[in-house]
C-alpha cells in the first residue's frame, strides 16, 4: 500500500480524512474564530463565503463540534437542492427533539423547543451547508426560524459568492458578518501539505519544493483540488518508488483527473 510505502499511518488527504490540518491553516482558523463570534455575541445570522472546494463543509462541521463543546445545541443539514421537508428532521436532531408525524407539528415543536432553551439558558447553532442551492421552501424555513421572537439562535449558511444573491434580499439584510475563505497561497498550501503528512507520521517532506509550486498553481490553492491532486500524487509516487514526489508526477495526476471528469 501507498501508506506503508511513505511511513504513513494513516491517508493524510482521503475524502473523508481528519480535518484537524485543515482547520489549522489561517484562512480556515480565522473563519472559525469568527463563528465563535458570532455564537458567543447570540447574532442571528452569518455567512461563510467560499468558491465550489474552499472548504466550507469541513468548517461547519467542525464548528458544530466547538458549539456542542461550549453547551450549545447544534443541528447541521446540507441544503442543496432541499425542501423545508428533508431540513426539518435535521433540525430535530440537533435541537434534540422527538420526531413528529407532520411538518406542521415539527415546526410546532422547534418553536416551543427554543422557548425552553430560553428559560434554561442554552443556546443553539442552525448550520446550512450550501444555502445558495436550496429551494424557495428552504429558504423560507430560514426566514421563519429568524423571526422567532427572541430565539437563543445563530445560524450559518454557506454559499459561493457567485451565486449568493439566490439567497434574497430578506436573508442577506439579516446577515451580521460574511466570513470569507480565501483560497490558499503557495506558503499556506505547503505548511497544510507539511502539517497534514506529519500528523499522518511522516516527518520528512514527501513534496519536493517544485512539485507543492506546481500543485499550488494547478490547484488554486482550493482546499479540495489540493487534496485530490495530493492524494493522487502520493499514489502514483509509491508505484513509481519516488524518494519525493516531483512537478512531473503532479502534471501527470492532475492530467488523470481531467480526463475522469
Amino acid at each position: 500500500m501507498y501508506q506503508a510505502y511513505w511511513g504513513l499511518q494513516k491517508s493524510p488527504f482521503a475524502a473523508r480524512t481528519d480535518c484537524s490540518a485543515l482547520v489549522a491553516s489561517s484562512v480556515h482558523a480565522e473563519a472559525l474564530a469568527r463563528l465563535d463570534f458570532l455564537r458567543e455575541t447570540n447574532s442571528p445570522l452569518g455567512l461563510l463565503l467560499g468558491p465550489s472546494g474552499s472548504g466550507k463543509s469541513v468548517v461547519l462541521a467542525e464548528f458544530a463540534q466547538r458549539a456542542e463543546r461550549a453547551g450549545a445545541l447544534a443541528a447541521i443539514a446540507s441544503a442543496s437542492g432541499a425542501e423545508e421537508p428533508h431540513l426539518l428532521p435535521a433540525l430535530t436532531v440537533g435541537l434534540q427533539i422527538a420526531p413528529a408525524a407532520s411538518a406542521v407539528e415539527q415546526w410546532r415543536n422547534i418553536a416551543d423547543r427554543f422557548d425552553e432553551l430560553k428559560l434554561e439558558g442554552l443556546t443553539a447553532v442552525v448550520l446550512l451547508d450550501d444555502l445558495d442551492r436550496a429551494t424557495g421552501s428552504a429558504r423560507a424555513l430560514v426566514e421563519r426560524l429568524l423571526a422567532l421572537p427572541s430565539a437563543p439562535l445563530t445560524i450559518v449558511a454557506s454559499a459561493r459568492p457567485e451565486t449568493l444573491s439566490r439567497l434574497g434580499s430578506s436573508l442577506l439584510d439579516q446577515a451580521a458578518l460574511p466570513i470569507d475563505l480565501a483560497p490558499w497561497s503557495e506558503s499556506e498550501t505547503r505548511e497544510y501539505l507539511e502539517t497534514s503528512l506529519a500528523r499522518a507520521g511522516r516527518q520528512q517532506p514527501a513534496f519536493s519544493d517544485a512539485s507543492v509550486r506546481r500543485l499550488f498553481e494547478l490547484s488554486g490553492g482550493a482546499v479540495r483540488k489540493v487534496n485530490q491532486l495530493a492524494q493522487l500524487a502520493l499514489l502514483a509516487g509509491a508505484g513509481q518508488k519516488l524518494v519525493q514526489i516531483d512537478a512531473d508526477t503532479i502534471d501527470a495526476v492532475h492530467e488523470e483527473l481531467s480526463v475522469v471528469r
